[in-house]
């Protein structure tokens, strides 16, 4: 009788799908198997139980520090999703100090990931030159999208050619808030300055307005809690609200 080889076995899992065939076969095997390989402390299965480093360097943060931040529950965060936050903080060169001014605004502007896409239809952004959108529909098709909400044909262009991937311009915000909600939004942040500009460590209020185009921003005091929470699981330093608040903490 010939025996199979351990890539063979290791194929006869691969393709398990829980049909009622195979079950009756898992049952089988289990009933063969000696005790001491069932047991609770055997070394497969604690192997087989335990995390291994390659998982855990899968993403930058674990999805129990992303959901502390963003005060949402972790059921809610996808492994896909978290794939695109690590892209995102690949291509685009986010380390940690970056991360933490980006996820204080981002949890801000996207209600702590509740929100990839506008509320706002995008009616209102038809024929704004300033976004590109010169074509009728644009203003709806580009509205804001991604946890940062980028708005306008320009950027969903300029994305679409930066990421490789032409859906982003041909289908806009729907398929690009699905797929893409953090890279959009770290290419946002890449093409602003707002890497080398988060290296100065800025006060947060500073990078609010930079975001939003105001200052103080509008939700300020929602952006430095967000802020606050990220600083503190990616255990940096807080810079401070404003140059006042740190001139004060400073004495």
């Amino acid at each position: 009788m010939s025996k199979l080889s351990l890539f063979d076995f290791k194929n006869v899992f691969k393709y398990y799908k829980g049909e009622e065939h195979q079950i009756k076969a898992v049952e089988q095997l289990f009933e063969s198997l000696p005790k001491e390989v069932l047991s609770e402390y055997a070394d497969w299965i604690r192997t087989y139980r335990k995390q291994t480093n390659d998982i855990k360097q899968r993403w930058p943060i674990s999805k129990e520090d992303m959901a502390s931040i963003m005060k949402c529950a972790v059921s809610t965060l996808s492994d896909d999703l978290m794939d695109d936050y690590a892209e995102c903080c690949r291509k685009y060169k986010l380390d940690s100090t970056n991360q933490a001014y980006f996820l204080g605004q981002v949890g801000h502007e996207s209600a702590g990931l509740r929100y990839p896409i506008e509320w706002h239809d995008g009616s209102n952004y038809e024929y704004r030159h300033d976004l590109g959108n010169v074509n009728p529909g644009d203003g709806i098709k580009y509205a804001g999208t991604g946890f940062i909400q980028v708005t306008g044909r320009y950027w969903h262009t300029e994305f679409s050619r930066d990421i490789g991937d032409p859906k982003v311009i041909y289908e806009g915000k729907k398929y690009t808030s699905n797929k893409y909600p953090w890279s959009i939004s770290g290419y946002w942040w890449k093409r602003n300055s707002m890497i080398s500009f988060c290296k100065t460590l800025p006060p947060i209020d500073a990078v609010g307005a930079t975001v939003n185009g105001k200052y103080l921003p509008n939700g300020y005091a929602d952006r430095r809690a967000y802020s606050k929470r990220a600083f503190d699981v990616l255990g940096l330093p807080y810079p401070g609200d404003s140059e006042a608040s740190r001139s004060i903490s400073s004495i």
